[in-house]
């Protein structure tokens, strides 16, 4: 099957909505770029590149009589890191909200989880709603339209990568996030 032309040359093939976690999405105010908010409570992000983590359901080997069988084990073990490669916008807004992400699950001044206490969570000593949340991937075609969807549950990030700056380059400022989930959904759209 060939490809469309369109298709072949197009860099962003994929769109990441971003939910902001439920604790993060307290953080609001009236201050336009305030370095401790972030305004959207979801972010759709053109992503250039993305690799879906590898699914398995190992087998387990039984033994039958003098001989063994295999047989699923009907469990799945932890999903790898996603890996998400994303331009940056012109008001770095979509790396800034990743950053402060970042920020809530280990403040850069304490080292612990919203120590600054910018997030009033009403059930103190749960966590996880604080700085988890679902992410969607959605896979484009050559015309901008959705044809699968990718739902990472739970997820949060790990890590975002260095900015590297070259303004002799004409090429838009990258970077990558690596984000850690519970659970993949997948469906075709």
């Amino acid at each position: 099957m060939n490809q469309a032309p369109l298709n072949k040359n197009r860099q962003d093939k994929f769109i990441l909505v971003l939910n902001v976690p439920e604790g993060i999405k307290e953080i609001t105010d009236n201050v336009d770029r305030n370095t401790n908010r972030i305004h959207a409570n979801s972010l759709e992000i053109s992503i250039a590149g993305t690799v879906t983590p590898s699914i398995s359901v190992p087998e387990q080997t039984l033994a039958y009589g003098a001989q063994s069988i295999k047989v699923s084990s009907h469990a799945r073990p932890a999903y790898g890191s996603l890996n998400l490669e994303f331009r940056i916008d012109n008001e770095y807004k979509n790396y800034w909200a990743i950053f402060k992400w970042l920020d809530v699950i280990n403040d850069v001044k304490t080292g612990t989880v919203n120590a600054d206490e910018i997030i009033a969570y009403p059930k103190p000593g749960t966590v996880l709603p604080i700085y988890s949340s679902n992410l969607t991937v959605y896979g484009l075609d050559e015309y901008d339209n959705r044809k699968i969807q990718w739902d990472y549950i739970g997820a949060f990030p790990t890590q975002l990568s260095e900015i590297q700056w070259d303004y002799n380059s004409e090429s838009e400022i990258a970077a990558t996030a690596t984000f850690e989930f519970t659970r993949l959904e997948s469906k075709l759209l």
